[in-house]
């Protein structure tokens, strides 16, 4: 857990780093890490899902990350609202952020799923994720906002909780048991 921390912390410092002082080849970069990240966290979450025995904690992810993306896909083309860096003929398409929405996504079923303590990490790195975004002039702080929250929304809608208690038969026997993480 110590590595992840660091981790998490170096990415925010970096994230963190007065705009001013950024130039156009690091603003590139910011952009790069929202880009990276916006597929990174849900790949994790979806595998740490494929870990458990059956299919319905993948089912519930695939779910959730799909009624956010269709949540967020229908709101940018009936909304079409204007990016920061908009130029004459761009697409308008501002408002939410997907790639936030899909950072969001990840961390929130990590959570919803797992618990609070396997989620800390993914979320620091969602809210790197809207924050690169925002820096790299693709979207207000509002999109990023609308994102992660259209994100939280579903999957605390769809997806519950993993129960712990462990029922096997084989016949002859039934073994209960509880999985305790630590």
């Amino acid at each position: 857990m110590k590595t992840n921390k660091c981790i998490v912390l170096v990415l925010i410092f970096a994230i963190f780093t007065p705009i001013g002082r950024l130039g156009a080849n690091d603003l590139k970069n910011l952009q790069k890490i929202g880009d990276v990240l916006q597929f990174a966290i849900p790949v994790y979450a979806f595998g740490l899902s494929c870990g458990e025995e059956g299919y319905e904690g993948s089912k519930q992810f695939i779910y959730s990350l799909a009624a956010s993306q269709l949540s967020v896909h229908i709101l940018k083309e009936t909304t079409h609202q204007k990016r920061p860096d908009y130029q004459e003929g761009n697409k308008k398409r501002s408002f939410p952020s997907g790639h936030t929405s899909s950072a969001f996504c990840g961390a929130s079923f990590i959570h919803r799923r797992y618990g609070f303590r396997q989620a800390i990490v993914p979320y620091g790195l969602a809210i790197a994720t809207g924050i690169s975004r925002v820096q790299a002039k693709k979207h207000y702080i509002r999109d990023v906002i609308a994102g992660a929250a259209i994100s939280c929304l579903w999957t605390w809608c769809l997806v519950e909780k993993k129960t712990n208690i462990i029922i096997d038969t084989n016949g002859e026997f039934t073994k209960i048991a509880y999985e305790v993480d630590f």
